[in-house]
């Protein structure tokens, strides 16, 4: 599904990974942790083609890539039912078709009866819950998690959790999920990577 061999990569004089290698699975989730600097977010952003190796190959199988950022990074001139639907108009769905199926993911999210709601007037456990409504919307077949609950409260971040669960076991999707808390990484993932250093797994 993914495949990263021996590969390096540094932003000018700052080499973040070095000798790189991960196989994960279909269907496999795969938590990648350390310090801040490690190289967990360049990782996500090889596997989208962000960024370039540049040493070593990358191998992504085909389908919808979809991303859940520390922030909800919603559109604020958007109600929360055309945030979700946004990304389906983009891959061709029509208007009605695109708000219906953005309705039935933020009632599965826990936000039935706020899709007339703007993010500014949405907490921010609320907002998040949209951003992951959003990436579940478009069917995909990978997800990239970077730290999606690191700017939520200890209370927010069970529920969050619960509700990503829930969604990941039922949609088999191939998750790789960036995070500082190792419990997080236990509690979500098959395989832990952990990153010491210069992106050299442990």
């Amino acid at each position: 599904m993914i495949t990263f061999e021996h590969v390096s990569k540094s932003f000018d004089s700052l080499k973040v990974l070095q000798d790189f290698s991960l196989h994960v699975a279909a269907n496999q989730i795969v938590a990648i942790v350390g310090p801040s600097g490690s190289g967990k977010t360049t990782i996500l952003k090889l596997i989208t083609g962000i960024v370039q190796p540049d040493e070593g190959t990358i191998t992504v199988a085909e389908g919808v890539v979809a991303y859940v950022f520390q922030e909800p990074r919603l559109l604020p001139w958007r109600t929360a039912l055309d945030n979700v639907a946004a990304p389906l108009r983009a891959q061709g769905r029509n208007k009605t078709e695109a708000r219906e199926v953005a309705s039935g993911w933020l009632k599965r999210v826990g936000l039935e009866g706020f899709e007339s709601y703007y993010p500014a007037e949405l907490s921010g456990g609320m907002a998040q819950r949209v951003s992951i409504a959003r990436a579940f919307a478009v069917d995909p077949r990978i997800l990239l998690l970077d730290e999606p609950f690191s700017n939520v409260d200890a209370a927010l971040k069970g529920s969050l959790m619960d509700i990503l669960e829930s969604i990941i076991k039922e949609r088999e999707t191939t998750v790789v999920l960036v995070t500082h808390e190792v419990t997080e990484a236990q509690r979500l993932a098959d395989l832990i990577v952990e990153l010491r250093g210069i992106g050299t797994p442990s």
